[in-house]
C-alpha cells in the first residue's frame, strides 16, 4: 500500500467522505473517521450505515477541563465520557441532531450547553504515544488533515454484525471510494511531526575507549530511559550506532551473542571518527529481559533464536526505531553513516526520514557459543554479518 496522502484525505473529508481507519495490530478492526467540526446529517447518516457505535473522540484532558466527566469503568479499556445532546435538539437521536451535537462539541462549548445522558457518546483520547487505538489515531488523523482534534468514529460491522472482518472493511472502502489508512501509518507520521524527545542533560564521560559526552532525554514517546554517547568533532557525516541494550552481552560478558563485542567495536570506532552511539532500552530484540531468558531456555532445548521468539508468541524482532529517530533529531542530526549489520534498521530509519549516506558493517566476536545464533540471524533475519556466510 502506498503511503497515506494527507492532502487526499483532507479533500475526501471536505467532500463529505469519511476515512476508513484500520487497526491490524491491536483490535483487528476498522472504523470510519470524520472531522466533527464539519459533520453534516448526510455524513452522519452514512456513517451510521457502518452499524457500529457512533462516538465523538476528543482529548481526555480537554474533555475533563470542559466538564465532560468520565463514566465509571469496571475493566473496560475504552475511555468513555458522559454521552451528550446539544441543548437545542429535540430527542437528540436523528442524524441531523447528532451532527449538530458533534459540531457544538467541536466548537469548544462546555458541558453546561449540553443535556446528559444523551445520544452521542464521547471518548477520551490519551495520546497516541500512550495508546495506539482508534480514538487516539482518529484525533491525529483529523489534525494532520487540518481540522480540530474532534473526530466522529464508528466501527464497521459486516453483514453478520461482526467487527473483526478486515476484508469486509477493505471492500467497504473500495465500494464507497473512501481513503483507507492504517494506524501504523498514522503512528509513523505522528513521530515525524511531533518531537516528543528532548535533551534533558549531558555530562562528560571518560571511558577506556576515549572521552565522550553522555546525554539523557526527557522522553514522552515511549517513556523509557535511553541515552546517547556523543564524540565530537564529527569528521564529516557522523558515524551512528543504534545499539539495543543487552544485559547478558554488554554487562555480563555472555558468549551467546556478539552484542558486547559490537558495542566495544562501535565505541572504539566512534571515538576515533566522531559520532553518536544511541543506547536503546529494548532488551532481547524488544521482548524484555525476562522473556529473553525464557527464549534462551528454549534455545537450550534446540530451537534457534527466531523459533524461540515465535514459540513465546513474539515476532522474530520486536524492535522499533522511532526513538532513535527522535534522539537523532533532538541532537540536530539528519544525515548519518550507520554502523549496522541489520537491513531492517536501515529501512526503518530511512522510512522515518533519516538520510543514510553509508551503511558500514560492524563486526563482533564469533565463537563456538554464538555461531549458530549469528548464522540464524543471517539466514532468517537477513543480517549481513562479517565472517558469517549463508
Amino acid at each position: 500500500m502506498r503511503n497515506m496522502n494527507i492532502e487526499e484525505i483532507r479533500n475526501s473529508f471536505l467532500s463529505g467522505r469519511p476515512a476508513v481507519l484500520i487497526d491490524e495490530e491491536r483490535e483487528n478492526e476498522a472504523d470510519l473517521v470524520f472531522p466533527a467540526e464539519i459533520a453534516t446529517p448526510k455524513v452522519v447518516n452514512f456513517m451510521l450505515s457502518a452499524k457500529g457505535l457512533l462516538c465523538l473522540a476528543l482529548d481526555m484532558e480537554e474533555g475533563i477541563k470542559r466538564g465532560f466527566f468520565k463514566l465509571p469503568n469496571n475493566g473496560g479499556e475504552t475511555n468513555f465520557l458522559i454521552p451528550v445532546d446539544y441543548k437545542d435538539v429535540f430527542t437528540g437521536i436523528t442524524a441531523e441532531e447528532r451532527a449538530l451535537t458533534a459540531r457544538k462539541v467541536a466548537e469548544g462549548l462546555g458541558i453546561e450547553n449540553f443535556r446528559y445522558p444523551g445520544h452521542l457518546p464521547l471518548l477520551g483520547g490519551l495520546g497516541l504515544n500512550k495508546r495506539k487505538g482508534h480514538t487516539e489515531a482518529s484525533l491525529e488523523l483529523v489534525e494532520m488533515a487540518g481540522f480540530k482534534r474532534y473526530a466522529l468514529i464508528i466501527e464497521i460491522l459486516d453483514d453478520k454484525g461482526y467487527s473483526h472482518n478486515l476484508d469486509y472493511a477493505f471492500h467497504f472502502a473500495k465500494e464507497h471510494d473512501l481513503p483507507l489508512i492504517r494506524i501504523r501509518e498514522i503512528w509513523k507520521e505522528f513521530v515525524r511531526r511531533k518531537q516528543l524527545i528532548h535533551v534533558y542533560s549531558k555530562a562528560k564521560l571518560p571511558t577506556k575507549y576515549g572521552d565522550f559526552e553522555i546525554y539523557s532525554f526527557k522522553n514522552d514517546l515511549d517513556f523509557k530511559d535511553h541515552v546517547a554517547l556523543v564524540k565530537k568533532p564529527f569528521k564529516g557525516t557522523p558515524l551512528v550506532r543504534v545499539h539495543s541494550k543487552c544485559l547478558t552481552g554488554d554487562t555480563l560478558g555472555s558468549l551467546k551473542c556478539d552484542c558486547g563485542s559490537q558495542l566495544e567495536n562501535a565505541l572504539r570506532t566512534i571515538s576515533q571518527e566522531g559520532g553518536v552511539l544511541i543506547y536503546l532500552d529494548q532488551e532481547g530484540r524488544g521482548i524484555g529481559l525476562r522473556e529473553k531468558i525464557r527464549a534462551y531456555e528454549f534455545q537450550d532445548r534446540g530451537l534457534d533464536t527466531v523459533e524461540a521468539n515465535k514459540a513465546l508468541g513474539f515476532a522474530p524482532d520486536e524492535r522499533t526505531y522511532e526513538v532513535a529517530f527522535q534522539i537523532l533529531r533532538a541532537l540536530g542530526i539528519e544525515k548519518i553513516k550507520l554502523l549496522t549489520n541489520n537491513p531492517s534498521k536501515v529501512k526503518a530509519l530511512r522510512e522515518l526520514g533519516i538520510e543514510i549516506e553509508d551503511v558500514i558493517p560492524l563486526p563482533g566476536e564469533i565463537n563456538r557459543y554464538n555461531f549458530f545464533y549469528l548464522k540464524t540471524k543471517v539466514e532468517k533475519l537477513g543480517h549481513k554479518i562479517p565472517g558469517v556466510e549463508v
